[in-house]
């Protein structure tokens, strides 16, 4: 909201959102990838065994070997950006380019503070320890704020102000997990003498095949952006507004059900407890429904207003606002899947069969290649196109990973489970329509912020009262 306000949507913000997504790209390869989630099931088996010394050997390895490739990856990031952003959005002109280039090398070192990060996030995860973690990407939102807001007091703000504003966030969110990681026994430091061991080995033997695996699923994000860079300026803003809301869900109901699951999971088959498994995908996939679809439908039916409540203030005018809006219909309607597919990877991952997620990641990549050039240019939806084809790919990934680990365990209940899926849309859509139709009766010249809020809160109280009078029990497990 706040970059949106100083600098609107324009080639400016197209360059700077650019160079942003490339490191972030390889945050949620190297970082939320594998730092976080991978590492998680070889972090609980140390921690399990008793091993005190093992586990500090394990914590001090992995440290070194990352340390290391951060430090190559940062340096090609600063010397490579050009390249880099022409892989990116070869559709810029010149100046966007080089726009680009320079704010990408002053926010190299973001992924080298971000990915330590999650290494402190796998590491406390992996003893269920998941409030800091969590809270801890709110130190980064505050750090972008605060930049932003003393330069525009007390300096010059421009564009380049967004590439310290993200370094100043990426630090205060690893600093804030030291504390932390200290007090519970999980310090790491350097340790070069036998790092590569059999242990690191079967680490390293997990991680390339998923790191292949996600680098196909974002590659989706290098494919919409390069077909973005030929559209018109601001498509790449809108698109990038859109999934930050999008994001917003996905971050407070997917991440965290999917990160809390991994360890039972990885228990679960550790023990060859197929049963319990089963019937942990069935549960969490059902609550991960139950919070997921209400927020769909509200970004479909409400998300309009949203953007305008958002967005549309300074620089930004309401014509950016609607074209936003637009966007993020096109991604609400894949929202659920997306969610999906997160809790069901932790699935492959919990039992350290990364090949099959990397398979299904090459469908999913030639599938959403070809429908964004037949929505995005055959069918000139344009930058429209781009996220519908995000969403539809989502799906057929989501479809793909089910539909398998089905065969691989029988007690996944899909026939409950979609009908579950449409019991809680009917619900969502029916909770918000009404919402929408008292309140618009009643409070018809209202300011569209106190409607909008109005309408969110009786949604949810309609939502959890049908919630309750059918007996849901993932009603109750919000509380738990």
């Amino acid at each position: 909201m706040i970059i949106t306000f100083f600098f609107g949507a324009s080639f400016e913000t197209d360059a700077f959102y650019v160079a942003y997504r490339i490191p972030n790209l390889f945050r949620r390869l190297l970082a939320e990838g594998t730092l976080s989630t991978t590492l998680v099931p070889f972090f609980t088996e140390a921690n399990l065994s008793k091993d005190k010394l093992l586990f500090q050997t394990l914590r001090n390895n992995v440290f070194t070997i990352v340390f290391s490739a951060l430090l190559i990856i940062t340096a090609l990031f600063y010397y490579f950006s050009s390249e880099l952003v022409n892989i990116f959005a070869f559709g810029f002109d010149d100046e966007t380019k080089n726009l680009s280039s320079e704010l990408l090398k002053r926010m190299s070192p973001f992924l080298f503070l971000i990915s330590l990060s999650a290494l402190n996030t796998g590491l406390l995860n992996s003893i269920k320890r998941f409030n800091a973690p969590a809270f801890s990407p709110v130190l980064m939102n505050l750090g972008i704020i605060g930049t932003i807001t003393v330069s525009y007091f007390y300096f010059t703000i421009d564009i380049y102000i967004l590439s310290y504003a993200v370094l100043l966030g990426a630090l205060l969110q690893y600093a804030f997990q030291i504390p932390f990681i200290l007090k519970n026994n999980l310090g790491y430091g350097f340790n070069f003498n036998n790092v590569v061991n059999s242990k690191t080995k079967e680490i390293l033997k997990v991680i390339f095949p998923q790191i292949f695996g996600l680098a196909i699923y974002n590659i989706n994000i290098l494919i919409n952006t390069q077909f973005a860079s030929f559209m018109e300026k601001g498509s790449i803003t809108y698109l990038y507004l859109a999934e930050r809301l999008i994001e917003f869900p996905l971050g407070i109901f997917a991440v965290s059900i999917a990160t809390t699951t991994l360890p039972d999971l990885t228990k679960h088959y550790v023990n060859k407890n197929f049963s319990k498994f089963s019937d942990t995908i069935n549960e969490k996939l059902k609550f991960l429904l139950f919070l997921s679809t209400p927020f769909a439908f509200a970004l479909i039916i409400l998300g309009q207003d949203l953007c305008f409540i958002l967005y549309s203030r300074g620089e930004f005018t309401l014509d950016d606002a609607n074209l936003t809006y637009r966007a993020l219909l096109a991604y609400s309607f894949g929202l659920v899947f997306v969610a999906g597919v997160r809790l069901l990877v932790q699935a492959f991952y919990a039992t350290k069969n990364t090949k099959l997620p990397v398979l299904f990641g090459a469908y999913n990549l030639v599938i959403n290649f070809f429908l964004c050039y037949a929505l995005g240019f055959y069918f000139n939806l344009g930058f429209l196109g781009l996220a519908l084809a995000s969403s539809a790919s989502s799906f057929f990934l989501f479809l793909f990973l089910i539909l398998k680990l089905k065969d691989l365990f029988n007690e996944i209940k899909l026939k409950e489970i979609l009908k579950y899926f449409i019991l809680i849309s009917s619900m969502s859509s029916f909770s918000i329509l009404f919402s929408q139709k008292i309140i618009q009766y009643f409070f018809n010249d209202a300011s569209k912020v106190f409607s909008l809020t109005l309408i969110i809160l009786l949604s949810a109280v309609a939502f959890c009262s049908l919630s309750r009078m059918i007996k849901l029990k993932e009603l109750k497990m919000i509380f738990k």
